[in-house]
C-alpha cells in the first residue's frame, strides 16, 4: 500500500509537471510561431547554462517574448530581448542568492520601467549616443533603453551560473532542474494516455448532472 501510494504522487507530480510545461509551451507558441523551435532548443539547455527549468525558461521567454512584440518589436528582435533577459534572469538568481522569480519579476522592468528612475535612464542615454532623453523618444525606444539600460548594470552578474556551475549549490540545483524535466517528461506522456479516458468520464458525468437535475425535480 505504501509502494501504491508513492508510484500514485510520483505519477501526479509528474502530471503536475507536464501540464505546466503544456501550458506555457501555449504561450511559446502564440508568441513565437516561426521560432518555436529555437526556444525548445534555448529552454532545454537552460538548466546547465543558467539555471532555470525548462518550464521557468519558457514561462520567462514568452512572457519577455509576448512584452516585447506588443511593444511593436518583429518576432527576430522579440527572442534576442526574451532570451537574454531569459538567460539573465538565471544568473542574477545565482549572483544575488534569490529565486529566479524575484529575479525574473525584476527584469520585467524592462518593459514597465518600473524601478528605473528617469534621471538615471535619461544620463545613460546621452552618455551612449541616444542623442535625446526619454521625454523624446516613442515607448518601443524607451524599451531599448532600458534593456541596453539593464543590461550595462547588470554585466558583473552576466554568465554567474556558468562561472560556478561546478559548485556544490549549483550541482544540486541542476539535478533538481534536470530530475523535474525528466519528471515532467514522464507527465506529459502520462497525460496523452490518460486525456481520452478523462474526456469519456467528463462525457458521463454530464450525463449525470441531467439524470440528478431530472430527478431534482422530481
Amino acid at each position: 500500500a505504501f509502494a501504491v501510494k508513492k508510484l500514485v504522487d510520483f505519477s501526479a507530480k509528474c502530471i503536475e509537471l507536464g501540464s505546466d510545461l503544456s501550458e506555457v509551451q501555449n504561450v511559446v507558441d502564440v508568441t513565437f510561431p516561426a521560432m518555436s523551435k529555437q526556444v525548445d532548443k534555448f529552454a532545454q539547455n537552460a538548466s546547465t547554462a543558467f539555471g532555470l527549468s525548462e518550464t521557468m525558461a519558457k514561462k520567462y521567454t514568452g512572457t519577455f517574448g509576448a512584452m516585447a512584440k506588443a511593444f511593436g518589436f518583429g518576432e527576430q528582435q522579440a527572442y534576442d530581448m526574451s532570451t537574454t533577459l531569459t538567460g539573465l534572469a538565471g544568473d542574477v538568481a545565482s549572483f544575488y542568492n534569490i529565486t529566479q522569480d524575484e529575479a525574473y519579476t525584476k527584469l520585467k522592468s524592462v518593459f514597465t520601467g518600473v524601478v528605473m528612475t528617469q534621471t538615471a535612464l535619461d544620463a545613460y542615454a546621452m552618455a551612449n549616443g541616444y542623442g535625446k532623453t526619454t521625454a523624446a523618444m516613442s515607448e518601443a525606444e524607451k524599451v531599448a533603453l532600458r534593456y541596453s539600460f539593464v543590461q550595462s548594470k547588470l554585466a558583473t552578474a552576466s554568465g554567474d551560473f556558468m562561472r560556478t556551475s561546478d559548485g556544490w549549490a549549483n550541482q544540486v540545483r541542476i539535478l533538481k532542474l534536470q530530475t523535474e524535466s525528466f519528471m515532467a517528461a514522464i507527465g506529459q506522456g502520462l497525460i496523452n494516455v490518460l486525456t481520452p479516458a478523462i474526456k469519456v468520464i467528463n462525457t458521463l458525468m454530464g450525463k449525470l448532472v441531467q439524470l440528478a437535475n431530472v430527478f431534482k425535480a422530481f
